[in-house]
């Protein structure tokens, strides 16, 4: 359980809280970069607690500007995207990339007001397809990390993204539990032939015999400079421990366990657009290799994570990535499996997850929580953020994770001896440069 004052800490990410504060110095993840066209439509997008408007200027570079114009609060969502930088289309107020006012076309000619006007806005750089945006204090931007899917030819990478109505760390919390999956994604009957060959199409591969055979995983975690290392250990029939390895990558990335056999990796990217709700972002990739047809389909057909049936449209921030499923319908519950067939009948592991993080509400009272040894990894990854937080703070120290080769990392699956140290047997899986070797905070 957590007190009262450090959930407080732990969850509320807005302007001037010590979260928020954390986050801001790191790069953010905004937009895909196929989602704005130069000059062509903004959107609305929340970071943080902050409204905020992305476009891409004519130029071709992307932006990030506050929504409301400073001059009389209108929405720039209805402004003009010029070639470098945002009209309001109330007054005619333009503003360039860096937020600084470049015209007031209703001043007089002599008026220099424009050079005392400046509104908010995030520098903006793209990699892997993706929009990232650093929110934090500093004039020269830290290096974008050098996560391995950004670095990989598109077709060897499937980027998704949703909206899920609660706090960034509940959803975390879900991405780093590696017990929940003998339970939440599994078949009712552990000995069901049918079932087991359906959920192993969706992704849980040869790993599934020992998940369904021990159900207490054993945890051990190891804080890295970049965050931290979850092994998850289950004992074969045969006497060797499978490892089920969980990257934690500050201040938000997750990275799942991948199969023995190819390894496929995925990861999440939980960003707070506020403090009831998050973008759940979701990558696969293959790093030698493009995905094929078939491993697409997997992912995205219902069994699988990803999760891109969506609600239809609307403007507000994210409008376009809710889920058609969600507690109006319970989740497309389907009440005859989960009777029968399935330990939770919601369709789709992406779902059967966002539903039980949901249903928890907003925001988790964690004072009221009792907690078990499978929960070793969740109180760690805690305890990593509140200490950089309160670091942060109180004396100015910076947050781990800066260095961006730190980051090139990945989960994985293994089959060890028990005389083994699981992270130096997993060491050739665990990192994406040869020779590079993990540093423990």
């Amino acid at each position: 359980m957590l007190s009262k004052a450090d959930n407080e800490l732990l969850t509320r990410v807005g302007p001037g809280t010590p979260m928020g504060n954390l986050m801001r110095q790191y790069w953010i993840p905004v937009l895909l970069s196929t989602e704005l066209e130069p000059g062509g439509k903004p959107k609305r997008v929340r970071l943080l607690g902050e409204s905020l408007i992305a476009y891409r200027a004519a130029n071709g570079q992307a932006g990030l500007i506050g929504e409301f114009c400073p001059h009389r609060r209108v929405s720039l969502y209805f402004g003009r995207v010029e070639a470098c930088g945002m009209r309001c289309a109330y007054h005619g107020w333009a503003f360039d990339l860096s937020g600084q006012c470049i015209d007031m076309p209703n001043e007089p000619p002599e008026s220099n007001f424009k050079h005392k006007v400046r509104t908010t806005a995030y520098p903006c750089r793209e990699q892997g397809g993706v929009i990232w945006t650093y929110m934090g204090p500093a004039a020269e931007p830290p290096p974008l990390p050098e996560l391995e899917w950004t670095l990989l030819p598109p077709e060897h990478v499937f980027v998704s993204k949703r909206l899920q109505r609660c706090n960034y760390f509940q959803a975390l919390e879900g991405g780093i539990d590696s017990s929940h999956i003998n339970f939440l994604h599994a078949p009712l009957r552990r000995d069901d032939p049918e079932m087991i060959a359906e959920l192993t199409k969706g992704g849980f591969g040869v790993g599934l015999a020992a998940q369904v055979s021990d159900t207490a995983p054993r945890f051990e975690v190891v804080d890295t400079d970049y965050g931290v290392l979850i092994g998850a250990r289950r004992t074969l029939p045969d006497g060797r421990y499978y490892w089920r390895i969980t990257q934690f990558l500050m201040p938000f990335y997750t990275m799942p366990p991948t199969e023995l056999e190819d390894p496929m990796p995925q990861s999440h990217i939980w960003v707070p657009m506020d403090d009831e709700h998050v973008v759940n972002w979701m990558i696969t990739w293959h790093p030698r290799r493009p995905l094929t047809e078939e491993e697409l389909a997997a992912q995205v057909g219902g069994k699988g994570s990803h999760v891109v049936d969506y609600a239809p449209p609307t403007s507000a921030p994210y409008g376009d990535i809710i889920p058609a499923n969600g507690p109006h319908n319970d989740y497309g519950m389907d009440w005859e499996a989960h009777r029968t067939r399935l330990f939770c009948g919601i369709p789709g592991f992406g779902m059967q997850d966002q539903a039980i993080q949901e249903s928890a509400g907003p925001i988790v009272d964690r004072s009221l929580e009792r907690l078990g040894t499978s929960d070793t990894a969740i109180i760690q990854v805690r305890r990593r953020l509140l200490n950089a937080a309160k670091a942060l703070r109180d004396r100015g120290t910076p947050p781990p994770g800066q260095d961006p080769a730190a980051y090139a990392v990945r989960p994985a699956s293994v089959i060890l001896p028990p005389d083994v140290m699981w992270v130096e047997g997993a060491m050739d899986r665990l990192v994406v440069r040869p020779g590079r070797q993990l540093i423990y905070a």
